[in-house]
């Protein structure tokens, strides 16, 4: 649920600032909104630090030490800082030379190694040496009085020297000779990989500032989080004033704060005018999905609704769908429980362990059901489904439609809800009704096959209830918008029809999951396990291909399962995702 929010104003004398945030910050409740503009000197001071701490930390981390480093404190760390990033752009600018050197070598290793410098010494005596490329064929082509000396031979094409007494224009395309010789390229190439390994070296050894730079950074933070909410109070004569939203469970902790420290205090409900951040709190069991919401960076608007239930029963079962073998289910669940064994020290929210337990059951559940298990032709007949009748192409269909009618319809039967009881809630029955008639019109063309003009027209005119609710509502809105509005009805209603044919898409994921999966197994095993060999071969085809297909089925995931959360079904329920995330004004502590 998304937790309501009050508003709230705290007013301090300008010399107890300092200590009213501080207090506020110990709370760790308030979201601030900044009343003045965040500028000025000493704040951009304050993010070049935190700047410069994040970046040493980057590289630090690129650079592993074989050998585990002692750690301690750093004496200045902004000298280390600058030597890290010293180094680095060293680092950088040498692997770029070595990179360009790298071209330069492999263009002129044909021509052999020479030195530049004496075509410009034999030219001083009159002999002229020009590098060029001559068509196979074009020899007869070379001037009176040019020798012709053939290098190399490629693609049809010499590389030659051209030599004569006088300078003279050749009829073939020059080379401009490089700067060096190809020996003196190899030698500073050489060097300068020797010095990016002990520039390497140099930052390795200073991983031993590692978890000290991690403290300052943190401390950094904190400082900088803190000057910001300072400066972005509104100051008027001897007052100070501090706006922001608190959750309303938080309003009794800081009023007891504010009668203590002696703050004039104010909270009231949000306007419709205010940008009021968002604050999601479900029971345990939803929570889990969480951090698919952050991987896709969405948030509900703070007068929207959460539909994190529902999207993780929907996307649950649509990932089981979409991946539909067992074996890579289980691939999933067998890698959830490595990771979460060794990293349950290390992270904190148990939430993405959980939702990919439950995601790998879905997996597994399916491919139990189907009778799915690397693919259809590896076991073949040793593996029964547990239902047949989700065997047949035209029954996972059927399931697909029927799940995406259920799955839109709840979003307008949600809408009602919400609109209850003003007239825009008989619209959203309305919208059930046509979406129901749509799904038996869909069911009629595509799995019954009846797409003949009678079945559309008859689907039509049941269609006219609903949509007279519709029309209803909008009958009820300004004049002149009526004849757009049911303009946009037809469209509407040509849409809702096109949403539930898109819940196809699940069916033709994973069946082009398993048609991946089964083209690999037969090449596999029309190499058989007959010799070591072959069974060598065999067994790379089998994981390479297999690994490949999980992660093909991973994409169809993020691509068709968050979309059928995150646009068809939010789209139905007016969902815009609006929201930004709560952020109290609270000390950063070290992971």
């Amino acid at each position: 649920m998304i937790v309501p929010m009050k508003k709230l104003h705290v007013i301090v004398q300008k010399k107890d600032i300092v200590s009213a945030l501080e207090s506020l910050r110990e709370l760790g409740s308030v979201h601030v909104e900044h009343q003045e503009e965040l500028s000025g000197y000493q704040l951009e001071e304050r993010r070049e630090e935190v700047q410069m701490l994040k970046d040493a930390l980057d590289i630090l981390g690129r650079f592993e030490c074989k050998l585990q480093v002692p750690q301690k404190d750093t004496p200045d760390w902004t000298d280390v800082v600058n030597d890290i990033q010293k180094l680095y752009a060293e680092i950088e600018h040498d692997q770029e030379a070595v990179a360009q050197r790298e071209i330069q070598i492999r263009q002129w290793e044909p021509w052999g190694d020479f030195d530049p410098g004496d075509i410009g010494a034999l030219a001083a005596r009159g002999i002229y040496v020009q590098l060029c490329e001559v068509p196979a064929g074009k020899e007869a082509l070379v001037p009176e009085g040019v020798i012709l000396e053939k290098v190399y031979f490629a693609s049809g094409t010499y590389k030659c020297l051209a030599i004569s007494r006088g300078k003279i224009d050749l009829p073939f395309d020059a080379i401009t000779p490089p700067p060096s010789g190809l020996g003196q390229m190899k030698t500073m190439q050489v060097e300068d990989q020797a010095k990016i390994r002990g520039a390497e070296e140099k930052i390795a050894g200073l991983r031993c500032f590692l978890d000290s730079f991690q403290e300052i950074m943190v401390e950094r933070e904190n400082v900088l989080k803190f000057e910001e909410v300072e400066k972005g109070m509104r100051a008027h004569e001897e007052l100070a004033l501090l706006k922001g939203y608190c959750p309303g469970d938080a309003c009794g902790a800081i009023a007891a704060k504010a009668k203590q420290e002696q703050w004039g205090v104010l909270f009231e409900d949000p306007s419709e005018e205010d940008s009021v951040p968002t604050l999601l709190r479900n029971p345990r069991w939803v929570e889990m999905i969480k951090p698919v919401f952050g991987i896709i960076n969405v948030l509900p608007g703070y007068r929207e609704v959460d539909i994190s239930p529902v999207f993780l029963i929907f996307f649950s079962v649509f990932f089981g769908i979409l991946i539909g073998d067992a074996a890579y289910g289980s691939v999933f669940l067998i890698l959830t429980l490595v990771f979460h064994h060794k990293l349950k020290h290390k992270v904190k929210d148990a939430a993405p362990f959980m939702l990919m337990y439950v995601l790998s059951a879905s997996a597994i559940i399916w491919g139990a059901l189907t009778g799915t298990f690397l693919g259809t032709v590896l076991l073949g007949a040793k593996l029964k489904p547990v239902v047949a009748w989700l065997t047949v192409s035209k029954n996972v269909q059927l399931l697909c439609f029927t799940i995406g009618a259920a799955h839109l319809i709840l979003a307008h039967l949600w809408r009602c809800v919400r609109r209850w009881p003003g007239s825009g809630a008989w619209a959203e029955l309305g919208w059930v009704w046509i979406l129901w008639v749509s799904y038996g019109l869909v069911k009629s063309m595509i799995i019954l096959g009846q797409a003949d003009m009678a079945v559309i027209l008859n689907a039509l005119k049941m269609m006219v209830p609903g949509a007279a609710l519709v029309i209803y509502d909008i009958a009820r809105g300004p004049k002149g918008q009526i004849p757009v509005g049911i303009v946009l009805l037809l469209f509407s209603i040509i849409s809702a029809f096109t949403d539930i044919v898109s819940y196809v898409r699940l069916f033709a994921v994973g069946l082009a999951g398993t048609a991946v999966a089964d083209a690999f197994n037969q090449m596999a095993l029309s190499i058989g396990f007959n010799n070591v060999v072959s069974g060598v071969f065999t067994s790379l085809i089998l994981v390479v291909g297999h690994a490949f297909n999980i992660v093909l089925c991973g994409f169809g995931v993020l691509v068709h399962g968050l979309r059928l959360n995150v646009l068809e079904f939010s789209g139905h329920l007016g969902l815009e995702w609006a929201g930004f995330k709560y952020e109290p004004f609270k000390k950063i502590k070290q992971s």
